[in-house]
């Protein structure tokens, strides 16, 4: 197994789909940084693939939550985060309401702020006190 090589290595990304979970868990915060840029051809593949992990991402998906790059936030908000089931996102509840309610200046230009704010309405997640 191994992680794409560029932005256009879909040949990996199928080997590592092939492979599946817990096979792939080493590969993980790797995998993450791969939907960095929404646009690229591997990120939704990439995501598609976190998903079917389940709570499996959740350690690399709040690597990049607490991180400083809100468009890599952005682009794991909506191609992983929202796509979750309900019980999986909840295991986030804490760094969506930190994203919804104290975003930096860049995180509410990013729209991070507003997109974890959504993916909490539409879970329906009781606030945390």
């Amino acid at each position: 197994m191994r992680l794409p090589e560029d932005k256009f290595d879909l040949d990996a990304v199928s080997k590592l789909e092939a492979a599946g979970y817990p096979a792939i868990a080493p590969l993980l915060d790797d995998l993450v940084a791969w939907i960095a840029d929404g646009n690229w051809p591997v990120a939704r593949p990439v995501a598609d693939l976190l998903v079917s992990t389940g709570a499996g991402a959740i350690p690399a998906l709040r690597g990049v939550l607490h991180g400083n790059d809100p468009i890599h936030q952005h682009s794991v908000l909506l191609l992983v985060a929202s796509r979750l089931s309900p019980d999986v996102v909840a295991a986030l509840r804490g760094d969506l309401e930190q994203l919804a309610t104290s975003p930096t200046l860049d995180q509410i230009q990013e729209g991070v702020s507003e997109l974890a704010e959504r993916i909490l309405q539409k879970l329906d997640l009781p606030r945390l006190s």
